[in-house]
């Protein structure tokens, strides 16, 4: 057997965590440079907002019906997700994270498996704070779906398990269940299935496997298997490296200065590095791109393709070739709104042993474990890049964000 639990409405949770007079009040957390609304608490959606609505249209709206607006907070965010998954692990003999509020646990073996998952439910929200819901079944598609009802029927007390329901009230909720809510149905996907007369999931599962694997994927396929309890979606215990990695951020206001993208762009060969190394990895090549707000006219974007001699992961090593870069993409006077690196071509430290067909060779920075010591103990800014602090009006908008109260000492909540 096998669950998925995920986090209710998580970023408003983690936000509630530390701030309890919000608990049953309206949330919403906004995008970067706090453009629209990605997460919405159950009250907001009660009162109509909808998932990617702009701020600067609601926003009357969400004064005049109290609802609390915040920035995006994810460096919270994360910290509050690894403290979850870190609780929830010791509850399964393997897990997968699946994103940052969801992860499949593998449970074979364990007895009294809805008991089990309330007993996960109540140490996950007295040791974090954050509810979760609880999903059983034989599959991970099925999981999903169990999950799926769970938060939809309250009489389940957050935990659906499958095989406790019984096939014939398990149908019975299939059959009242839209297509679109399968786990791997995609909107195209399900508006094709519904012309064919297949609207629900019930339908789905009683559907010749073989003959949509032929008009869809062989992905679907499998989706009608699990959903007949027979397995074919493995738990990933393992996260495989990123094949690439992308940093990069639109403007809290436009930049026209070359200082201010080469500062930009040397916080994104921070944030890459960290990346990398938290993988093992090294970069051979990186993409440098800068571009105008995409909405206006006179859109325009440029990038160049860099390649190292030598495969790195030290962000001092990344920034050394930005001024390079932004020599061959820079244009005065234009009025950029987003910067950002792609890192591609990555190997692991093995590889320079392992390969024989292709010149491997790593630089290592050795300055790079003192300068992180030094961040560690006096913060983040403690010692920086000088090119970091050209300019700052690159800078996202986050004017509504709350503290980071688990990561930053100036954050933590003072009890008198």
């Amino acid at each position: 057997m096998i669950c998925l639990a995920d986090c209710n409405n998580f970023y408003a949770s983690c936000e509630r965590v530390f701030q309890p007079r919000l608990e049953g009040k309206p949330i919403i957390i906004l995008s970067n440079n706090d453009g629209c609304a990605i997460a919405r608490s159950n009250e907001t959606k009660a009162l109509g907002i909808k998932m990617g609505a702009p701020y600067f249209e609601i926003k009357d709206f969400c004064e005049t019906h109290g609802i609390h607006v915040f920035s995006s907070n994810y460096t919270l965010y994360s910290d509050m997700s690894s403290r979850v998954m870190e609780v929830m692990k010791s509850f399964g003999i393997r897990q997968e994270i699946y994103s940052i509020d969801e992860n499949f646990l593998d449970l074979t073996g364990i007895p009294e498996l809805t008991q089990h998952c309330q007993n996960m439910r109540k140490i996950v929200k007295q040791y974090t704070g954050i509810p979760i819901c609880v999903g059983i079944a034989p599959t991970k598609v099925l999981a999903k779906l169990a999950n799926h009802l769970a938060k939809k029927y309250p009489f389940l007390n957050s935990v659906c398990n499958l095989e406790e329901l019984g096939e014939e009230r398990t149908n019975k909720a299939l059959q009242i269940t839209a297509v679109s809510e399968v786990w791997g149905v995609g909107r195209k996907v399900a508006e094709k299935l519904n012309l064919m007369g297949i609207k629900t999931v019930y339908q789905l599962k009683i559907a010749n496997p073989k003959q949509l694997s032929k008009l869809f994927s062989v992905n679907l396929e499998r989706i009608i298997y699990e959903l007949n309890s027979i397995q074919c979606l493995e738990l990933e215990d393992t996260q495989e490296p990123n094949k690439q990695i992308v940093s990069s951020r639109s403007f809290g206001q436009a930049v026209s200065t070359r200082d201010g993208l080469l500062s930009s762009l040397t916080y994104h060969a921070e944030q890459a590095g960290k990346k990398m190394r938290r993988q093992g990895l090294f970069a051979r090549q990186m993409t440098v791109f800068v571009n105008t707000n995409r909405f206006k006219d006179d859109y325009f974007s440029s990038s160049v393709n860099i390649v190292f001699p030598n495969a790195i992961n030290s962000f001092r090593y990344l920034t050394q070739a930005l001024n390079q870069a932004l020599d061959k993409i820079y244009q005065p006077n234009i009025a950029y709104k987003k910067s950002g690196l792609i890192i591609t071509d990555l190997i692991s430290s093995e590889d320079e042993m392992t390969d024989l067909f292709d010149n491997v060779n790593i630089k290592h920075d050795d300055l790079l474990p003192t300068l992180e010591s030094i961040k560690k103990q006096f913060g983040k800014n403690a010692i920086q890049v000088a090119s970091a602090n050209l300019s700052g009006t690159w800078q996202m908008t986050n004017n509504l964000m709350s503290q980071k109260y688990t990561t930053d000492i100036n954050g933590i909540i003072e009890v008198s």
